[in-house]
């Protein structure tokens, strides 16, 4: 009988654990990135699918190719030339928010955030920490962040980088459900 009462105590814990964790998704996250020496070059993805959870894991993957520009011209250079969309078509980040557990996600409000992970661009994987905010509005969160990137980090180079930016600021925003 006791075998029974502590099995079901067990398993009453773990149903109640998976059922506190929650996951939130979208997948029309907006990825911006404006060039830190040349404001002309500016470019968005609104097509980026991303994963909250409330045990803090956070990730993002889109499609270069869905980055748009204002100018033709600089699409097809970014894609052909600069990260090699064919070859290399996604931008992929795995990571995890540090202090989750200041997040309320059932009290509306604004919370800072600071997330570590890696990001792969081009191939090439790189660690990265930045500051956020998740703000809970009627219970959903939506997450921002801005941080700077050095496309030399990530083998995006050649004559014209040097020439135009090596540095991208990138802000990040995702609307979750």
């Amino acid at each position: 009988m006791n075998l029974r009462i502590i099995t079901l105590l067990i398993a009453s814990l773990a149903f109640v654990q998976v059922q506190a964790q929650k996951i939130y998704s979208t997948k029309t996250a907006k990825v911006r990135f404006i060039a830190v020496d040349d404001k002309d070059i500016d470019a968005t993805n609104t097509k980026a699918v991303s994963r909250l959870e409330t045990n803090g894991n956070l990730s993002f993957i889109m499609l270069m190719k869905d980055f748009s520009f204002d100018m033709d011209l600089m699409q097809k250079h970014f894609n052909e030339e600069y990260v090699e969309s064919d070859k290399f078509p996604r931008g992929i980040f795995n990571g995890q928010i540090t202090n989750i557990k200041s997040v309320n996600f059932a009290k509306d409000g604004s919370y800072p955030i600071i997330v570590n992970g890696n990001m792969q661009v081009h191939g090439v994987n790189k660690a990265i920490q930045t500051n956020g905010v998740i703000v809970i509005s009627k219970g959903l969160p939506k997450a921002s962040a801005k941080f700077t990137v050095s496309l030399k980090d990530f083998g995006i180079g050649g004559v014209l980088i040097k020439m135009v930016a090596d540095k991208v600021d990138v802000e990040v925003v995702a609307n979750y459900q």
